[in-house]
């Protein structure tokens, strides 16, 4: 495939970061998990996640281990395209299978839902849809290929701290008491 010109984003600073992919924690240890199979950025609970890349909404759903957990679809520079799951969100994200989004569109809060040491984004890299949730042999190191596919200076933008959010558009739609004639927008 021919190269093309891809357009994502470290959701976060590096200065966030606290764990690697591959690397094996005293947590990890002391649960027999195996070698981390993400990326992990702490973030207070409730703090915006923005989208890496554009792509469409693949899966929704809630996993023991992982939380709530959004997987979507982006093309990389050579044209493949991979499956990025972020886990651990605080509730389940308003968005529906199939949904197009955004890079830096708002895809859930941080929580800490699923086996979870505490707040923060897990976010994997992987070829196919269950590979999220596979081994740590079925992803890929989300870090590493997040910046073979940033533009530029993206990545030292983000490690800027001035990280642009585009939040979900919501439709508002004007409404009326039935018992007062008070009119409002919801």
């Amino acid at each position: 495939m021919s190269k093309r010109e891809a357009d994502w984003r470290l959701p976060y600073p590096d200065k966030y970061i606290t764990g690697h992919y591959g690397t094996m924690s005293d947590f990890r240890r002391k649960n027999n998990m195996q070698a981390h199979s993400g990326t992990d950025w702490a973030r207070p609970k409730g703090t915006r996640i923005p989208a890496i890349a554009k792509g469409t909404i693949r899966l929704i759903q809630f996993s023991k281990v992982l939380g709530w957990v959004v997987v979507q679809t982006a093309m990389d520079k050579d044209g493949q395209i991979w499956y990025l799951g972020y886990c651990h969100m605080d509730s389940k994200p308003g968005y529906e299978v199939g949904q197009k989004i955004v890079k830096g569109q708002t895809v859930g809060l941080i929580g800490n839902t699923g086996m979870s040491s505490g707040p923060h984004l897990h976010a994997t890299a992987s070829k196919t849809l269950k590979g999220v949730f596979g081994a740590t042999s079925a992803k890929v190191d989300l870090y590493k290929l997040i910046l073979e596919n940033t533009k530029g200076s993206q990545a030292k933008q983000a490690n800027e701290e001035k990280v642009s959010v585009v939040q979900p558009q919501v439709t508002q739609h004007e409404h009326e008491c039935e018992h007062c004639g008070k009119k409002w927008l919801g």
